[in-house]
């Protein structure tokens, strides 16, 4: 991962509790230049889960900056290693990063040009609301065609810090929601969760999108 003239991958991986620091490993291995792990939970609602009382797992949100050079070792390695190719193993998805200064301690801007011929099959949707207010979410974008997303827990390492997701401050009261949408279901999950919790109004919470670039792991019924 060492190729400073070639873009840079924000890699996202999701997975069991536990796992997330066996895919640290892998990735210091291979030459990784910056990764972050999240407690989470799943909350992929399924009548038999509900049933046997399992709606929330416990997860581990694994993120990294990696080489576009780099990406394809980085799948493979991780789809074997954690079988993402078999279902209710994980998931993994690439964000394209448009500009990122100073990753390894060099000066050097890395930049991503985006592919205008390669049309984007899914969406990460992120919503960060107040504390309560997930099944709100949930229920929301799951009228809107969403079959589920991923709970992040921002806090800081002190009582007074706060934890940060791409420069946005996340107050320990906060949640985010993370959702993999099919790109033509994104508008209306984005517009029924507006309209349930009120988003438009100032504090009440923030929406936003990023580019799907690549998938792995994720399987539909």
């Amino acid at each position: 991962m060492d190729s400073p003239n070639k873009g840079l991958i924000l890699f996202w991986c999701v997975l069991d509790f536990g796992k997330g620091s066996k895919l640290f490993k892998l990735y210091k291995e291979l030459g990784g230049i910056g990764a972050t792990i999240f407690l989470g939970k799943g909350t992929v609602r399924d009548e038999l889960l509900n049933k046997l009382g399992i709606l929330d797992t416990r997860k581990e949100i694994f993120f990294a900056l990696i080489h576009e050079v780099e990406e394809e070792s980085l799948y493979e390695r991780v789809i074997k290693k954690f079988h993402l190719d078999k279902p209710n193993h994980g998931i993994a998805f690439s964000v394209p990063i448009k500009y990122c200064s100073a990753v390894d301690g060099s000066k050097d801007i890395y930049s991503l040009e985006k592919k205008g011929v390669r049309e984007l099959e899914y969406e990460a949707i992120f919503v960060v609301v107040d504390k309560g207010s997930l099944d709100d979410v949930l229920e929301a974008a799951e009228s809107a065609g969403s079959t589920g997303g991923t709970v992040i827990h921002g806090r800081g390492s002190g009582s007074k810090e706060k934890e940060t997701l791409f420069n946005i401050q996340i107050e320990p009261e906060k949640e985010i929601v993370l959702i993999l949408s099919k790109e033509h279901k994104t508008e209306s999950i984005i517009n029924a969760v507006k309209e349930r919790l009120n988003i438009d109004h100032p504090g009440t919470g923030i929406i936003f999108v990023m580019d799907v670039s690549r998938t792995a792991g994720l399987y539909e019924k």
